[in-house]
């Protein structure tokens, strides 16, 4: 990857990072997307709204793989100062920022495409290329699941920058390395009054707290510690004065964890208690859920592939650990329907001030770190395709 690649996916990470977006509202992102595969001649159609899943053809017939980017924002306010100096490059959009590094993925996935499209007379099978938007609340992930349904897929491929990983370096794990998440918001109504007289309410409130207070010993007292899981209630919102028992209270939170059966284990023991509390405190309750319930899992397989391939490419110390982590992907769903890996890669660099915690206003990358993920990307791909193993 010479040095005016290397550009060409810098200069379109700093553009989608000037012009952010929130997950549903992409509609800048998904136009440079369809730009620059217009430029490269690669054929698309949306999904969704502005999901994007692209086509490129290799000379011969042979195996599909699937490369995958996130698009979307986060609402937070950009500070313009990392851990250390001044950013290269900030939002220009108040309260909205690339915080999680989405930008860099949208910005590396166009790099490969650009290279896979230079080199598509040497390639067997076929590559998609999927633009997903509003991964940060799963809002566009059926709409991309349903335009792959007629796709025969041998292969899945992500990369997820970090901040906990020193930059250019690759984190190829096996099994689940993200939790899966089951998000839940719990509707309690009860029976409004005047402060004064309790007695003539039926308290929602009361009835709400009771059950944040009994769900905080769930995993404690029934979940095995062999496997993790952690629920946490997040939010909480009832009444608007300090003289009126309101009609209704509502909390919200997550479940999170690594085992599918874990997590239908805790979600179960949820609606448990909050239909015996709600009983007890004469209140109806509802509960809504949202999140496919789905771990990001690895293929062991696809995963020594990647690492062999990674290596082959960047040298034998690219590689690091890094244990699972509690966060939540929408990959995850990818993964469950086809063999692949989700990929690791590191942004910190302590001299360039990079390496705040993503979801922070500080985060910020090593911009080195991208020509890196995009040889990781065409390398994996070339070797998949034409089944180099060695």
């Amino acid at each position: 990857m010479d040095r005016t690649e290397e550009e060409y996916v810098i200069q379109l990470r700093r553009e989608l990072h000037r012009h952010p977006e929130q997950s549903g509202a992409e509609q800048h992102t998904s136009a440079v997307v369809r730009r620059e595969l217009d430029g490269m001649g690669i054929p698309y159609r949306i999904v969704g709204e502005y999901g994007v899943i692209a086509t490129l053809g290799g000379a011969r017939p042979g195996k599909t793989v699937l490369l995958r980017a996130d698009m979307d924002a986060l609402p937070v306010r950009e500070d313009r100062c990392n851990l250390l100096r001044e950013k290269g490059v900030i939002s220009q959009i108040d309260g909205v920022s690339h915080a999680c590094g989405h930008d860099a993925h949208v910005a590396m996935l166009l790099g490969a495409a650009r290279k896979l499209a230079s080199m598509r007379d040497r390639l067997a099978g076929r590559v998609l290329f999927c633009f997903e938007q509003g991964e940060e609340n799963f809002s566009g992930i059926d709409a991309m699941m349903r335009g792959l349904e007629n796709e025969t897929v041998d292969c899945a491929w992500g990369i997820h920058v970090k901040a906990e990983l020193e930059a250019g370096a690759f984190a190829v794990g096996t099994g689940p390395i993200m939790a899966g998440i089951y998000g839940f918001c719990v509707t309690i109504t009860g029976k409004g009054g005047h402060g004064s007289r309790p007695y003539a309410s039926i308290d929602p409130l009361l009835c709400a707290a009771r059950m944040v207070e009994a769900l905080n010993s769930v995993i404690q007292c029934e979940v095995d510690p062999q496997y993790p899981a952690v629920m946490t209630v997040c939010s909480f919102h009832a009444g608007t004065v300090d003289n009126v028992i309101p009609d209704t209270a509502q909390f919200s939170g997550t479940i999170r964890y690594y085992e599918k059966s874990t997590g239908t284990q805790v979600k179960d023991a949820l609606v448990r208690v909050v239909e015996a509390l709600a009983r007890a405190g004469r209140c109806e309750a509802e509960i809504t859920y949202q999140g496919s319930g789905i771990p990001t899992v690895n293929d062991a397989a696809v995963s020594a592939f990647a690492s062999a391939s990674i290596t082959r490419r960047l040298g034998n110390g690219c590689l690091a650990s890094m244990p699972p982590i509690a966060g939540s992907d929408s990959m995850a769903q990818y993964l469950n329907r086809y063999p692949g890996v989700y990929v690791f890669l590191g942004v910190r660099n302590q001299r360039l001030g990079t390496g705040a915690p993503q979801h922070n206003p500080k985060f910020d990358i090593d911009e080195s770190c991208l020509k890196s993920g995009v040889i990781a990307t065409v390398g994996f791909t070339e070797d998949y395709l034409n089944g180099i193993t060695g």
